[in-house]
């Protein structure tokens, strides 16, 4: 039989020798016990583990295991992929210049007594391990992989990628709930230890923690809202959550001091926040504009909702998980494709959001960033800006986590 595969004879007759063709070859590394099947080579007298072609349409593991009978009269199991790569330039005895993708498989001898079974080989022998002939680094580095015990197939990495490790996947031990004021009222995401995320929504946040204890006990929940209200001046929580965020601090709303949140019309609340600030600082119309949902929260805290509560700002955690701010807006596609990728980055996949959900879909992925640092605090690795939380009058720790 012909070493040359047919349908390489056929490109041969139309394209000539003289062009370089790539084709995807196998190697199989074949151990029995401490022995291990090697060929001479006719075309060049060199020992090797036993190579091959994969014809068009076949599967490389099925033409591992066909070469080697047809080569040996030996059939083996092939247990796994061990390596992949590129062989250099062969020019081969009639011509041909072929370049080989190599995929290498382990393979355990099953039955069958080695011989040479075709005109590729001119002898066939197992060979102890301890004393194996000379062979090229490229194939002597195909047989180490077989006789490793990685899982992984080596292969030659990418030379951008360096040494820099991808983030760990941090997963809670028990269900996390990360919570974002919506249109509707609230949206909730609970992250399990699986990761998997689940969409909950109520009017009211008493309400939604009752939705969601029907399916889960949260020990951790996570809200982006003011917990801890001032009552002089500012609070060091969003003070050093906007220094972190160069370039997307006013997404870092200052906080009011209690008597202005409790301030029944938006122009009481300005005098009362003048008037506990020396006349320093007035308060915006979207921070009293959050207004009902911040007494909600707060109503809710002092009553023992019988959960860790924490305050975490969205953007802060995304900065997070992505090294740096996001600076594309929250409600454009590219900062929901950003943030979304930045959640996938740490194993989370956003759920889908549709219309008319009663939340936008970036009230969805602030959820579920707020619920990834639910789970960095239910492992005990969060942070919170300041490292001391503020303790005001109400007594709540005042504390933005990350």
């Amino acid at each position: 039989m012909t070493p040359v595969p047919d349908f390489v004879v056929a490109l041969r007759d139309k394209i000539g020798s003289d062009h370089l063709l790539w084709l995807p070859g196998v190697t199989a590394v074949v151990r029995r016990g401490d022995q291990l099947l090697l060929v001479r080579r006719s075309d060049n007298g060199q020992w090797s583990p036993v190579t091959g072609i994969v014809d068009p349409g076949e599967e490389p593991a099925v033409a591992a295991a066909r070469e080697v009978t047809e080569e040996t009269g030996v059939r083996v199991r092939v247990d796994r992929l061990v390596s992949t790569g590129v062989h250099p330039e062969v020019v081969h005895a009639n011509g041909d210049r072929a370049a080989y993708l190599d995929l290498t498989f382990a393979c355990t001898w099953l039955e069958g007594e080695a011989h040479v079974a075709d005109d590729e080989s001119s002898d066939v022998r197992w060979w102890p391990l301890s004393s194996l002939p000379p062979m090229s680094d490229v194939l002597l580095a195909r047989i180490d992989a077989a006789l490793g015990d990685e899982r992984e197939a080596r292969f030659t990495a990418p030379p951008d990628q360096g040494e820099v490790e991808p983030p760990p996947v941090l997963r809670p031990p028990a269900p996390v709930l990360g919570v974002d004021a919506c249109p509707a009222g609230w949206v909730g995401v609970v992250l399990d230890p699986s990761l998997r995320a689940s969409v909950f929504v109520a009017a009211d946040i008493t309400g939604l923690l009752d939705l969601v204890r029907e399916q889960h006990d949260v020990p951790v929940v996570a809200v982006d809202i003011p917990i801890g209200l001032p009552d002089r001046g500012g609070r060091l929580a969003d003070a050093e959550a906007r220094r972190a965020l160069v370039g997307k601090a006013s997404s870092v709303f200052s906080t009011p001091v209690r008597s202005a949140v409790e301030a029944a019309t938006y122009a009481e609340a300005r005098e009362a926040n003048l008037a506990a600030t020396g006349g320093r600082t007035s308060v915006s119309a979207q921070a009293y504009a959050l207004r009902e949902k911040v007494l909600q929260v707060d109503a809710w805290v002092r009553g023992r909702p019988g959960t860790r509560v924490i305050e975490v700002h969205p953007e802060v955690s995304f900065a997070r998980m992505a090294g740096a701010p996001v600076l594309a807006r929250k409600k454009d596609a590219d900062g929901v494709r950003a943030r979304r990728e930045a959640l996938a980055t740490h194993g989370i996949v956003a759920p889908a959001w549709f219309r008319g959900a009663g939340f936008g879909e970036d009230d969805l992925l602030d959820a579920c960033a707020v619920a990834w640092t639910a789970v960095r605090h239910s492992l005990g690795v969060s942070e919170s800006f300041p490292d001391v939380p503020e303790v005001f009058s109400d007594g709540i720790p005042a504390a933005i986590w990350v």
